[in-house]
Formats: structure tokens, C-alpha cells, sequence
């Protein structure tokens, strides 16, 4: 399992802003970038990749800005994994490190590190590593979550094999 943050770049389009652990494969990149292009009436969407045997689970956010064009940052947490889990079993992480990225207060200003807006403004490096460590425990908390989850499904398959 993989944890990204895609950020629509208002200059350069979309970019993967984040990714744990590693990097995300040029590849499965490309692709990801693509999902911006999508309609997004719905926020929380899977997309299959056949040919990879993988499975990319999405949920798409905004958070206020200041210094974006229209005041919105566009984000999307995206958790790369085996074709086979089940997206449903995500939903809920994502959601609430969704909220809880969104009620950070100048969080926006995380993804101005590099360039000429603000460049005196000492609270991009404080906001990019709150940020960071958010999606940090965001990676972990997935973790836990899903092998809590998948143990109790293994638990309930062998009580479904007894005869009572």
C-alpha cells in the first residue's frame, strides 16, 4: 500500500505533492495526474489498473486559499494498493484526514515552498511540516485500519466454516 496527495498546481497543472513510502512508479504518476481531468461530482472514486494488478482509491478535497487562483486548493488523497482490497474499507481514514487537513488554518501555504510568492513568510516551512506529518499518520492510521480489519474478516470466515 502507497499513500499520495495529488495538488492541482495552478501554474504547472497537477503534481504529486506527496508520497509514502517511496515514490509513486512514472508510471501509475501519469495516470494519477489524469484523474484531475475527470468529473468530479463525486469525491471519492476508485480506478482500477488492470495491467498493473493494482488498485487506486481516491478521494478528492478543496481547502481555502489565499494565494490560489479562485481561493481553492485542489487535493486528492489517493492510496495506491492490491486490486483485490476493498475501497470501502478506506473510506472512512480518508475522510477524516480529509477534515482534518481542511481545518488547518494557512495549510495552503505548504504548497508555495518553492517559488516567489511569499518568500519571507516563515509560516511555509512551519505548514509544510504540520503537513507532512499529518499525511504521515495518515499512512499509519490506513495501516492499523486495514489490518484490524482484514484479521476481524479473517476471523469471521473461520467462525462461517464451523457448523453450529
Amino acid at each position: 500500500m502507497q499513500l499520495a496527495l495529488l495538488y492541482f498546481n495552478t501554474i504547472i497543472g497537477p503534481e504529486i505533492y506527496f508520497s509514502h513510502p517511496g515514490s509513486v512508479l512514472e508510471k501509475i504518476g501519469r495516470k494519477m495526474l489524469g484523474f484531475f481531468d475527470l468529473d468530479m461530482s463525486d469525491k471519492f472514486f476508485e480506478v482500477s489498473l488492470i495491467e498493473e494488478d493494482l488498485k487506486i482509491t481516491n478521494l478528492y478535497f478543496e481547502i481555502t486559499s489565499c494565494w490560489a487562483r479562485g481561493n481553492k486548493e485542489m487535493l486528492m488523497l489517493s492510496v495506491i494498493s492490491d486490486k483485490n482490497l476493498k475501497s470501502e474499507l478506506l473510506y472512512d481514514t480518508m475522510k477524516d484526514y480529509s477534515i482534518k487537513i481542511m481545518s488547518i488554518v494557512n495549510l495552503y501555504k505548504a504548497f508555495y515552498t518553492k517559488g516567489y510568492l511569499n518568500e519571507n513568510d516563515l509560516e511555509i516551512e512551519q505548514k509544510t511540516k504540520e503537513f507532512y506529518e499529518i499525511l504521515l499518520e495518515c499512512y499509519n492510521d490506513l495501516r492499523e485500519r486495514l489490518k484490524e480489519k482484514i484479521d476481524d474478516e479473517k476471523i469471521i470466515k473461520k467462525f462461517k466454516k464451523f457448523e453450529w
